[in-house]
């Protein structure tokens, strides 16, 4: 991916804290569908790994540092969880069927409700009404929901923290 196109991909991407969900396009894998909290979606000619990648960037972090910081957190390997901001946490959620690119990515910063649905998979309900269908299962999906919560809650404890310590040093 060249700088050119990283820059435009940059300048079109809403604010971490907007986004409610990240999905790979079905028929091309190098599209991605942002969803975003005041109801638009936005196609951008990207992997969910380059869009992932520059929202991390423009936090003045490296996607692979925040994939091993919570990794280790989490102590696991795959399905990892990436705190980006503390108003951007996005849980893994498995969309499609591909080798490489079937991955979406739920914000769990924003409430979404795990709908059990007959058959395979789950619905996953975003906070502007949109539904996503996930191939994995509800009890898969609540719990990563779960953990993103919890992950969520633990940046902002980590910021209040950091702003009480800000307010006894002025």
């Amino acid at each position: 991916m060249n700088r050119t196109k990283r820059e435009c991909l940059m300048q079109r991407l809403p604010a971490p804290a907007d986004i409610l969900a990240l999905i790979p396009a079905q028929e091309d894998a190098t599209r991605t569908a942002v969803i975003c909290a005041h109801g638009s979606s936005l196609m951008l000619g990207a992997t969910p790994e380059h869009v992932l990648a520059c929202l991390a960037e423009r936090e003045d972090k490296a996607l692979r540092l925040i994939r091993r910081n919570a990794a280790r957190l989490m102590a696991r390997r795959r399905n990892i969880i990436l705190p980006i901001l503390h108003g951007c946490v996005l849980t893994p959620v498995k969309m499609y069927n591909m080798r490489r690119g079937g991955i979406g990515y739920v914000n769990t910063a924003y409430a979404a409700l795990v709908l059990r649905r007959r058959g395979m998979g789950s619905d996953i309900a975003l906070q502007n009404g949109d539904i996503i269908h996930s191939l994995w299962t509800s009890p898969t999906v609540e719990r990563l929901v779960h953990e993103g919560r919890a992950v969520h809650f633990k940046l902002l404890n980590d910021v209040r923290r950091q702003l009480r310590f800000a307010e006894d040093l002025a």
